[in-house]
């Protein structure tokens, strides 16, 4: 049987309760892990959540009194799951390259602002934060090291060149994922144990077909499966999604069991 939870990125202070509520209405009951964006700022690219565009004043989260009453009732139903995504999910150019903010931020006190970040949305939400999401799935080595520091495990993609600290679990973990890669040609899908945090990679849709041979390999290997959407995404290119919800129904279908995100790392951790 394989776990399967979803992973939608970029819930934030413009984010409307309806466009949440319309893009899942064919798995309604499926919960869905929200990784929620603390204090918004403009995150405006060729592919982006275009309510933020023009935003220079960090919205925090907590002042859209609808979307975080109706997050928290949610909760309570245990109906969903929050994580938390960036600071403000900004982005900053440097020799015409555009850098995600958790490979530009290098403050010493790194540590205190994402930790700070993490209680002020455990408090709004009366949930404890666990999980981390970086913009663009893109951190640096200190970066890391920060949301580790901060008691947080971590959602996103271990990259080739590791950007991992230097230790005999970190380096077996990352051969892991290397070998998945190159020999099933898929990003490796299961819980990753490091040194100091765990992490856990949520798929891209590549097609139905992709999805159905990420499951398969899930399935033969006892291992969970998790998607990366973008509810603003879904809601402007609905078409696009057809093959995503064909592949839930087909998971389901399969006696796959919708989890959340935190659950997946809970469950690791206590095995």
């Amino acid at each position: 049987m394989v776990k399967i939870a979803i992973r939608d990125d970029d819930t934030n202070f413009f984010t409307k309760v309806e466009d949440i509520v319309d893009v899942y209405k064919s798995i309604q009951d499926f919960p869905i892990s929200y990784a929620v964006i603390p204090t918004v700022l403009d995150v405006s690219t060729h592919n982006a959540c275009k309510e933020t565009r023009g935003n220079k004043t960090p919205r925090w989260v907590g002042d859209n009194s609808e979307l975080t009453e109706w997050l928290k009732m949610q909760l309570k139903e245990h109906k969903l799951d929050v994580l938390m995504h960036g600071i403000t999910h900004g982005y900053k150019m440097c020799d015409d390259k555009r850098y995600p903010e958790m490979v530009w931020r290098q403050e010493n006190n790194l540590t205190e602002v994402i930790s700070s970040y993490k209680n002020k949305l455990s408090s709004l939400f009366d949930y404890p934060i666990s999980v981390f999401v970086a913009p663009s799935n893109m951190i640096s080595k200190y970066g890391i090291r920060c949301v580790a520091n901060s008691s947080l495990n971590f959602s996103g993609i271990v990259p080739v060149g590791f950007e991992r600290d230097l230790t005999l679990k970190n380096i077996a973990s990352w051969l892991k994922r290397v070998a998945v890669r190159v020999y099933s040609r898929i990003p490796y899908p299961g819980v990753l144990e490091y040194s100091d945090h765990l992490e856990l990679n949520a798929c891209v849709i590549q097609g139905y077909d992709y999805l159905v041979k990420v499951f398969k390999y899930c399935d033969k290997n006892n291992l969970p499966m998790a998607i990366n959407v973008h509810y603003w995404h879904m809601r402007d290119y609905k078409d696009q999604y057809k093959p995503f919800f064909d592949f839930i129904h087909y998971a389901l279908d399969s006696g796959a069991q919708p989890t959340t995100i935190s659950e997946l790392f809970k469950e690791y951790a206590q095995k």
